[in-house]
């Protein structure tokens, strides 16, 4: 069952930073639209922001009091966290290894993708790095998970100033990248758990930008909330309401995991038209 309500804005935590640009983008596209599209992802138990910080952020800039939400038990299991693999591609894998042992870090051959896995859960590793050769582990000697994405960003920002361009892909698909020569490695750091997200975003810090992917049952979309409900002129209550009736006057339209619309999504959508 989906919980689509309205909430206040100032009750949310978010998680991960925001980037200017893409918040500059949002912000004019909503006022273009003149509705509120998508609803955020919400554990209903801390308010801690799931999925959808730069539409809490634009919500913010924009000055509404509420924004519509997706209510979860982030709890239940049927929710996975995974996390995104950094693609880098535009240079030689070795002079990337070189750029990041340059920046201070450790880089280590693996035997297998399995080592490099024990290595991320036991918060040992900043990412393993698939090349085309191998293998590689990069460690800083950090173990908090916080600390540990902050050194991925990092190496972002190293390799991207020695000329490396940068996409973010499925751990999966990120590995393929390397393996079919469309990039020239690819890093994949730790998924964070749950509690580690909550904890974070409770006590008001936040990863660096797409340290989680989050995987739900099913997401709604285009539940398309006028503005001007949201701005405050109207008891929440009162917008609730509004919203229950819009949405009971709407068909739903499921679509497969794996659709591409604006992206690719791995849960179903439930598209209300």
């Amino acid at each position: 069952m989906l919980k689509i309500s309205v909430e206040d804005l100032d009750k949310l935590h978010i998680h991960e930073e925001i980037i200017p640009s893409i918040l500059r983008w949002l912000v004019e596209k909503i006022r273009s639209d003149k509705v509120f599209k998508d609803p955020i992802l919400v554990d209903e138990k801390t308010f801690v922001v799931l999925d959808g910080m730069h539409r809490v952020a634009a919500a913010k800039e924009i000055g509404f009091k509420y924004i519509p939400v997706c209510l979860v038990d982030y709890d239940n299991e049927s929710i996975e966290l995974h996390a995104w693999g950094r693609v880098f591609a535009g240079g030689d894998w070795r002079q990337l290894v070189d750029a990041i042992k340059s920046a201070g870090f450790h880089v280590g051959e693996l035997s297998s993708m399995e080592e490099g896995q024990r290595l991320l859960s036991e918060r040992r590793a900043v990412g393993v790095l698939v090349t085309p050769s191998g293998i590689y582990v990069v460690s800083s000697g950090e173990n908090d998970i916080k600390k540990i994405y902050d050194r991925v960003k990092e190496v972002e920002s190293t390799l991207v100033s020695r000329g490396f361009k940068i996409s973010y892909m499925t751990e999966k698909d990120s590995i393929d990248a390397v393996k079919s020569g469309k990039a020239a490695a690819s890093l994949i750091p730790p998924v964070i758990t749950k509690d580690e997200v909550r904890r974070v975003a409770l006590r008001g810090e936040v990863f660096t930008h797409k340290a989680t992917r989050h995987v739900i049952p099913a997401r709604p979309m285009n539940i398309n909330v006028p503005l001007e409900w949201l701005t405050g002129d109207l008891p929440k209550d009162e917008v609730n309401r509004r919203v229950r009736e819009l949405l009971s006057g709407k068909r739903i339209r499921r679509l497969p995991p794996g659709t591409v619309l604006d992206r690719r999504y791995d849960e179903e959508l439930y598209v209300f038209e």
